[in-house]
């Protein structure tokens, strides 16, 4: 079982790579992999459109398709710029297919200045991935700074971590046990 993180925060310090650790430390104690991609420092260039329907094999759009294919479950996080999700999350999620998260379970988190920043983040997330055919949890995180000390989540939003990663495990087993040849 892959789970796959993909990190919008340009900041070494965001709440929105805080809230990942924390997730990314609870899939692994759950017996599955987690594999990161830090978008400040991977498929950072602007999409280019040309690339769309047949893209360069060894290019940054054929690269980005290929490691979410990869993963039976998917994790959004990005801080919340002016009641949004980050252009480097927004930039990677248009290279894309609309089937590219096709029954994979996608679990959202965004880190903003107040909790209904956050909030509202989440909720436009939740819409781009039923456009790309993903199931979005239904438990998120929407955290703020006051959330983490020292980097770690508080009690409260441990909780909301230990929700989120049990909809995204349950689901992907649910749908590799579905898949398994011999199944009704």
């Amino acid at each position: 079982m892959l789970i796959l993180g993909i990190l919008g925060s340009a900041s070494k310090n965001s709440g929105a790579r805080a809230g990942l650790e924390g997730v990314a430390e609870r899939v692994r104690a759950a017996g599955a992999q987690f594999r990161l991609i830090d978008l400040a420092t991977e498929f950072r260039e602007p999409h280019d459109l040309a690339d769309y329907d047949d893209p360069d094999p060894g290019g940054q759009t054929a690269a980005v398709r290929e490691r979410v294919a990869e993963a039976d479950g998917i994790v959004l996080a990005t801080p919340v710029y002016h009641g949004s999700y980050s252009g480097l999350l927004k930039n990677f999620l248009d290279q894309l297919l609309g089937t590219a998260f096709a029954g994979k379970p996608v679990g959202i988190l965004a880190n903003g200045g107040g909790p209904r920043s956050a909030g509202t983040a989440c909720d436009q997330m939740r819409t781009v991935v039923r456009a790309i055919s993903g199931w979005a949890t239904p438990s998120h995180i929407a955290t703020t700074g006051s959330d983490y000390t020292d980097g770690r989540p508080s009690e409260f939003i441990g909780s909301r971590m230990d929700a989120l990663v049990a909809d995204l495990l349950s689901f992907a087993n649910a749908r590799q046990a579905a898949a398994r040849p011999g199944k009704e």
